[in-house]
């Protein structure tokens, strides 16, 4: 392998500042990814010296615990977007309004109504990013990544290969380290795009609890829309220490300041339980605990 400085690693780092719920302890070892290649050669050295890792965007659906990460977490912040015609090659790293900024600029439409969610283009590809009846991953042609047990073989899958699903994907198991995407978008009325942004945006901010830290949706849809149950439940409001059910949209638990991981673990439990026992039926999380 190619020479890694290790001097690089920031050590006992707060991961409060790495999820967007603002909670966890330290993370051992913690390294910032600007680049394709850093990212790979990063997890090559971890491997090779046992270091127990993990790759992560923007955060925005993780939940750290409050012990920390015994290990390295890998910050992907790598940025390269090119544009040619209608077709985007976009490293994992980018974030998603980038993305949408960049194509708004050039008319080409699909993605601008997914405009405000905080996310990575490459997070966005594992949890099959959507709203709005808009899928990031309907404009997919290709995923370039790697299997984390052959760091030195580049792959190339076709969506058909992705197994995208409802908040789901090939990759979700974390077997996979995604470093790049190819997009095919299309030329569409510039004033139609921005209005379908402005439109996202507007509900968002009228609708979701904005003003606080929290990781969005916290349970998938399934046979029931979770929000409208918890609210019918009259759960909104409840707290377990600085955790609470958005009074603004009962389906997010937001951090009032000081909340921990263990506090949202029990509120998302309680939601569970009081959901189980009302309705039977077992609520899955979207969000994703860091342990």
């Amino acid at each position: 392998m190619k020479y890694f400085d290790e001097s690089l690693f920031l050590k006992n780092e707060s991961l409060k500042k790495y999820c967007t719920f603002k909670v966890g302890g330290n993370a051992k070892f913690l390294f910032i990814a600007n680049s394709k290649q850093s990212l790979i050669k990063v997890c090559k050295y971890c491997q090779l010296h046992n270091i127990k890792f993990k790759v992560i965007g923007l955060g925005a659906n993780l939940v750290f615990d409050d012990l920390g990460f015994n290990g390295a977490i890998i910050v992907n912040k790598s940025n390269k977007i090119l544009l040619k015609d209608d077709v985007a090659f976009v490293d994992s790293g980018v974030y998603v309004s980038t993305l949408i900024s960049k194509c708004v600029e050039r008319n080409l439409g699909g993605i601008e109504k997914l405009a405000g969610i905080p996310s990575t283009i490459g997070g966005g590809i594992v949890n099959s990013l959507g709203a709005f009846n808009t899928n990031l991953c309907d404009f997919v042609e290709q995923v370039e990544c790697y299997k984390l047990e052959d760091l030195n073989t580049q792959l190339t899958l076709n969506q058909e290969d992705c197994l995208f699903g409802y908040r789901t994907s090939i990759f979700k198991n974390n077997d996979y380290l995604i470093t790049g995407i190819k997009f095919n978008f299309k030329h569409s009325n510039s004033t139609e795009i921005r209005e379908n942004m402005i439109t996202a945006l507007t509900y968002k901010k009228s609708t979701q609890p904005l003003n606080y830290p929290s990781a969005g949706s916290v349970f998938k849809r399934c046979e029931i829309v979770p929000a409208k149950v918890i609210d019918e439940l009259g759960l909104k409001g409840l707290r377990i220490g600085d955790a609470e059910i958005s009074t603004k949209h009962a389906g997010f638990i937001v951090n009032l300041g000081n909340a921990t991981s263990q506090d949202i673990k029990n509120l998302v439990n309680f939601v569970k339980n009081e959901v189980k026992n009302t309705h039977n039926v077992d609520l899955e999380t979207e969000i994703e605990f860091v342990n």
